[in-house]
């Protein structure tokens, strides 16, 4: 890999949050850092390295869905590029913008079988718990914010909205620091964070498009991008099923256009079903993106900092547990990491 002019690292991460709630899921954000190349860029070095050696599925489904597309480009036909960056227009071709998520099944898996889904019917509501680990310094530890939340699939307001489509909307009803020692005006700020809310919309198969965030009135802007980060790990688990029956070894590529800490990518998520036990169906999620441009336009960036990338990283894995007949996970975990090297990649 050559040498950037300037490195500016994001990353995304998680562990375990164990919840019986409706759904819980723990992520660290790792975000911008332009003072030079960072331990959590060699980080995503080492974690796509991981993925690839680990995930190989990974890459022979994307290889797959690729070769069923080489008619659209010969970009597409080759695999998503090595920069990690689309060229003008490709990544349209790969994911369009607005559009739902595709679905290629690879596999159906073994006997027996359990049929996953549908989507959030209206009047659906469910409360839970999402913790988010945010670091704005790779050098500083991370500050996980828990948030108490409340989901419902909404009934529809109007005639016109898009058909076979349901809302979801997500509020934030309470939101705090979850670690010991916590000073006051922290914990105060944190707080302010409640009122928040995330709305999207679900397709019958269970994909999600058209996220919104509205962050509460009176926020610190330092805690902003935490509802930011709610909605980009939302989306993550709002995953369309086949609409053939499933079981263990069962696997399924999913490809999306998403919009991650800002900026414009197309998500290949491999999702595999590793275990099934009577209604509870465990299934992992390996992850990779793709920017669809090399435009670096982050809210919070130096004013001197570039706006333009020479190189991006993002690769991620987790699992989520599901019910049989319903589309809300149960709980889950999730781990992605995002690197960006800013500026014009040296001769």
């Amino acid at each position: 890999m050559k040498t950037p002019t300037m490195r500016s690292s994001l990353a995304l991460s998680a562990v375990a949050l164990a919840s019986t709630l409706a759904f819980a899921c723990d992520k660290k954000e790792n975000k911008r850092d332009s003072e030079g190349e960072s331990a959590a860029s060699d980080a995503g070095a080492n974690k796509e390295n991981k993925v690839a050696a680990d995930e190989p599925d990974l890459a022979r489904a994307m290889g797959s869905v690729a070769a069923a597309r080489a008619n659209a480009s010969a970009n597409a036909a080759g695999g998503p590029p090595p920069t990690g960056i689309f060229g003008p227009g490709e990544a349209d071709k790969a994911a369009a913008k607005g559009a739902p998520a595709s679905l290629t099944l690879g596999s159906e898996g073994s006997e027996p079988r359990v049929v996953l889904g549908p989507a959030p019917k209206p009047g659906l509501k469910r409360s839970g718990t999402v913790e988010l680990a945010t670091q704005s310094d790779p050098q500083q530890g991370a500050i996980p914010i828990q948030f108490a939340v409340t989901l419902e699939a909404l009934k529809p307001k109007a005639e016109g909205e898009p058909a076979g489509q349901t809302t979801v909307a997500v509020k934030v009803t309470g939101a705090k620091i979850n670690a010991v020692g916590v000073p006051a005006d922290a914990a105060t700020a944190v707080s302010k964070l409640k009122g928040s809310r995330v709305e999207y919309q679900v397709g019958p198969d269970g994909s999600a498009v058209n996220p919104r965030s509205e962050v509460a009135k009176g926020v610190d802007p330092t805690f902003r991008d935490a509802t930011q980060a709610l909605t980009d790990l939302l989306l993550n688990v709002a995953l369309p099923f086949p609409n053939k029956p499933v079981g263990v070894g069962g696997f399924w590529m999913v490809t999306s256009r998403d919009t991650i800490i800002g900026l414009d990518v197309v998500t290949y998520r491999l999702v595999k079903v590793e275990k099934i036990e009577g209604t509870q169906v465990s299934l992992s999620v390996s992850t990779k993106r793709y920017a669809a441009s090399p435009a670096f336009e982050v809210e919070g960036l130096p004013p001197d900092a570039p706006r333009t990338m020479g190189e991006f990283r993002s690769m991620g894995e987790g699992r989520i547990n599901v019910t049989v007949g319903e589309a809300v996970p149960n709980e889950g975990e999730l781990q992605s990491l995002i690197g960006a090297s800013l500026g014009p990649i040296d001769a």
